[in-house]
């Protein structure tokens, strides 16, 4: 499966494969002391289909791994997406 787009927040990233599927990437970021951010890869879930990409969704697989997250950043990410599927 071929990857069309890579969309990423801060801590997240949204994967639109050729057949449209979603693939969530959740990382840890931090500053580096030498001026860069480094992300560490947390967790990958499987993909799902544009329709299961949700709020909710999003929102459940962060919890999974953070006891607080900052959910504008979720908002952040399913908007760049949805700007992404409206300019296909």
């Amino acid at each position: 499966m071929n990857i069309n787009k890579y969309i990423q927040t801060k801590n997240l990233e949204a994967m639109i494969l050729s057949d449209n599927s979603v693939k969530l990437s959740i990382y840890n970021s931090h500053h580096s002391p030498y001026g860069y951010d480094k992300r560490d890869l947390i967790v990958r879930h499987i993909s799902v289909q544009p329709k299961e990409f949700t709020y909710d969704y999003v929102s459940d697989k962060v919890d999974e791994v953070y006891s607080t997250f900052n959910k504008d950043e979720i908002d952040k990410l399913l908007n760049k997406v949805q700007q992404y599927n409206d300019t296909k």
